[in-house]
Parts: C-alpha cells; sequence; structure tokens
C-alpha cells in the first residue's frame, strides 16, 4: 500500500465540501480525507475506525502502532487505538484477517500491562474488558 496516498486517492473517491452547519467530527473526517496516510497521527487513525472511514486502509497503520505501543493513546485515553482496532466488526476486517493475530498479540501485551496496576482508571478497566471479550471471541 503506498503511505503517500490519501483515502480520497486510494478509493478514487472525493467527499463534497462540508457544508458551514456540520459538526467538528464531520469536518475533521473530510479533512482526514485528504491527508497521505503515511501523516495520520493515532488520534488520526482512532477517528477513522471508529466513523468507519477508510478502515481497509487505515486498520494496518493502526496495527502498526499497537504493535509497537499497545497501550498508544489516539488524543482520548490510554488505549484508545487498541479499543478502537477490537471494537471493528468481522466485516471491516474484511482483507485484513491476516493481522488479526497482530491484534490479538497487542491486546495480550496491553492486558499484562494494566494487569499490574494497582488503581486501574475507569479507561482502563473498560479497555481490559474489551481485551478480555475479544480475546474469548477468538478463543485465544
Amino acid at each position: 500500500m503506498n503511505t503517500s496516498r490519501t483515502l480520497e486517492q486510494l478509493e478514487a473517491h472525493r467527499w463534497p465540501e462540508p457544508t458551514a452547519d456540520s459538526s467538528p467530527m464531520m469536518t475533521r473526517c473530510h479533512a482526514l480525507r485528504r491527508v497521505p496516510l503515511a501523516s495520520l497521527s493515532a488520534g488520526d487513525c482512532r477517528v477513522l475506525l471508529t466513523q468507519g472511514i477508510g478502515t481497509r486502509y487505515v486498520l494496518p497503520i493502526a496495527l502498526d502502532l499497537v504493535d509497537t505501543n499497545p497501550l498508544v493513546e489516539g488524543d482520548y485515553y490510554t488505549g484508545d487505538v487498541l479499543t478502537a482496532l477490537l471494537r471493528l466488526s468481522p466485516d471491516e476486517w474484511a482483507g485484513n484477517e491476516a493481522l488479526r493475530p497482530r491484534l490479538m498479540s497487542a491486546a495480550k501485551r496491553a492486558d499484562d500491562v494494566l494487569a499490574l496496576n494497582p488503581e486501574p482508571s475507569g479507561s482502563d478497566i473498560r479497555l481490559r474488558r474489551d481485551i478480555q471479550a475479544a480475546l474469548a471471541a477468538l478463543g485465544a
């Protein structure tokens, strides 16, 4: 995949400009479709994944981020990129199924780190629940 290209270029589809009354999220999503994939931040990846935009292309990039640091923060809370990946539907993994073991490995590493925290935050507890549910669903 050519990460110097944007989602608009890869999908060969340009969205119309957001309207003046568009939400900040919609405006951000429109703008992110014009950013080269190599320039997407962890937060950008989280937004695109949770909004279901360009998942086919963004998923491998986000997975690289959680491979490096399973608890990488994407502008919201520690581990939010991992949460976004864990919450993807099976349909959104189409074409990227071979990457699933990498996600499970990162999830296990994150769970091991989170288990050591004697005073977990609410987001840590939710992330551990997401991780454990995903691991159980895949029989890992």
